[in-house]
């Protein structure tokens, strides 16, 4: 796996076997921090297309719920446009961090979306997307 971004909060990677996006969001994340993780994964998304997203956000500690629309309506539309056509999204176990993730997922109209609560099954999933 080829890793284009690495912080503490946000690691983007390709992995170019499967010809996917892996993004893993850990820790305290804001409104702010969301959008800017957003926008970054859309642009090395114009480097490295692909046609699937593995979205982890198992390790997200805090809420982000005032990003949820621009998440849900206006960054996975902007993901469908850039060719991608499913993302597995995995969901935290931190309440307020799942519930920013449900309230986006009321926006979401492209590309399909399918949440997941454990790395595996989204993994498993995502593989068996065409």
């Amino acid at each position: 796996m080829e890793q284009l971004y690495d912080t503490p909060g946000l690691t983007i990677s390709y992995d170019s076997a499967r010809e996917w996006l892996y993004v893993e969001w850990r820790g305290q994340h804001s409104a702010e921090s969301a959008r800017t993780g957003g926008e970054l994964v859309l642009e090395l998304l114009q480097a490295r297309p692909c046609r699937k997203m593995l979205n982890d956000n198992s390790q997200v500690s805090s809420e982000w719920e005032r990003a949820a629309r621009w998440v849900g309506g206006e960054y996975y539309l902007q993901l469908a446009r850039l060719g991608i056509c499913s993302v597995a999204w995995v969901c935290p176990a931190n309440w307020s961090a799942r519930k920013s993730m449900e309230t986006a997922m009321q926006f979401v109209t492209r590309p399909t979306v399918i949440l997941f609560d454990d790395l595996a099954s989204a993994y498993a999933w995502l593989l068996r997307q065409h």
